[in-house]
């Protein structure tokens, strides 16, 4: 009887949690090597089938592309913000950068192949820019952060070609495309936060014809040497946001939103929607 009380009161705390971010029935929705999260098609692929796919859209030189990251915390900013989840669908790739998405998936019967951080996919694509000749453009952080990250890349891979290195705080967009334009980037890391960084990519995709634009967050303040990434060890046991949020305290506002999710995926789950047909629109990055 305990056991049976518990589990209403928990049942009602658990409808209650989630009341604020209802789940329709195509919350969770399959199509071969991508899954749809609560609306944002998520590519389930290796880091290296990731990092391939990339690289192609670089070599074939067909108009811009765009890559997004989205974690946990992003993911449920998007619910809440429809520009932002119309920019994680209009994506060419969404991977998930984010231990709490893997989790989800395999709770919902679904399949990520691994945590993608868009940092170490940014970097790898650095390293084979060294190789290949890859032109970069940095654009984000504070005053001086995408220079300084320009000087230490350049100490890291010196065949790197830098094209060019903005802050992130401009007023005149205009300004900024066109410099961009003028510099001819093979690849765009674009490190203003969500979602400033995802809706600027969307907004400037026709008007440019940029390669491969990648939003990396806070990565140019890595690159830079101004904040010092997870260690390795945090890193594998996928706890890079619990650290980053005991070194930067005034993080705790989006890390509340980490139980939310946890709840509605839950929640998700408990309820057993059954998914509906991926429509056949939906982009596909293995094709040749």
């Amino acid at each position: 009887m305990v056991t049976n009380i518990a589990a209403s009161i928990g049942s009602r705390f658990l409808a209650s949690a989630i009341h604020k971010f209802p789940v329709s029935e195509t919350a969770v929705l399959r199509e071969g090597e991508c899954i749809r999260l609560f609306g944002i098609p998520l590519c389930t692929v290796t880091f290296e089938k990731a990092l391939e796919a990339a690289e192609r859209m670089i070599e074939r030189g067909d108009g811009s592309h765009v890559v997004v990251t989205p974690n946990t915390v992003s993911l449920m900013r998007s619910q809440r913000n429809d520009a932002l989840l119309e920019a994680y669908r209009r994506a060419d790739m969404a991977v998930a950068d984010g231990i709490g998405l893997v989790w989800a998936a395999k709770t919902l019967g679904l399949s990520l192949s691994e945590r993608i951080p868009g940092i170490a996919l940014a970097e790898e694509l650095l390293r084979q820019g060294n190789e290949r000749g890859y032109r970069v453009f940095l654009l984000g952080g504070r005053e001086g952060v995408a220079v300084r990250a320009k000087e230490r890349l350049l100490r890291r891979f010196p065949n790197l070609e830098i094209v060019g290195a903005r802050h992130g705080y401009f007023e005149d967009e205009g300004e900024v495309i066109d410099a961009i334009g003028i510099a001819r980037p093979d690849i765009l890391l674009v490190g203003m936060g969500v979602p400033r960084q995802e809706l600027f990519m969307m907004r400037i995709r026709d008007q440019l014809s940029v390669p491969l634009m990648i939003g990396v967050g806070g990565a140019l303040d890595i690159f830079s040497g101004d904040r010092t990434r997870a260690p390795r060890v945090w890193q594998g046991l996928g706890l890079e946001w619990l650290y980053r949020l005991l070194i930067e305290p005034h993080r705790l506002r989006d890390a509340i939103l980490i139980p939310r999710f946890m709840l509605r995926v839950l929640w998700a789950r408990a309820t057993r929607f059954r998914p509906d047909p991926v429509p056949s629109s939906m982009r596909q990055i293995d094709s040749p």
